[in-house]
């Protein structure tokens, strides 16, 4: 009985990481496509384009929200099952280096597009738009 629940869990945790990096994936490409957004909004405003971009960057800034929720939320989850689920004895604390390295990339992407996104906001406030 242990032993199915242990795998049960195994799974939960399995599907918990995969949608932990499904909303990293989406994060990036909602901010990559924000990104994009602003400097065609920036470079090239025209009165067909706004509100077309408007909307869209308002679509895009609703993933972005649900992104982050359930970043957090999972990666509590992905954090505490960590050790149990997912850790490996060959690659040693190495793999720990490596954690640092990734996040520390992965956070310099975010801020990156989370700048663009801000830019973007700030653009359509501004009503040069």
């Amino acid at each position: 009985m242990e032993s199915m629940e242990h795998s049960t869990l195994a799974v939960f945790v399995m599907l918990n990481n995969w949608f932990h990096d499904l909303a990293v994936a989406m994060l990036f490409c909602s901010l990559i496509l924000l990104s994009l957004i602003y400097r065609k909004t920036r470079d090239q405003p025209d009165a067909i384009w706004m509100p077309f971009a408007r909307s869209l960057a308002a679509s895009f800034n609703k993933v972005i929200s649900v992104c982050w929720a359930l970043l957090i939320l999972l990666g509590i989850v992905r954090t505490v099952a960590y050790r149990s689920f997912e850790w490996e004895e060959a690659a040693g604390t190495g793999q720990v280096t490596a954690l640092v390295l990734k996040h520390v990339l992965l956070v310099s992407l975010v801020l990156w597009g989370t700048m663009s996104q801000l830019r973007l906001r700030k653009l359509f406030r501004e009503g040069r738009s």
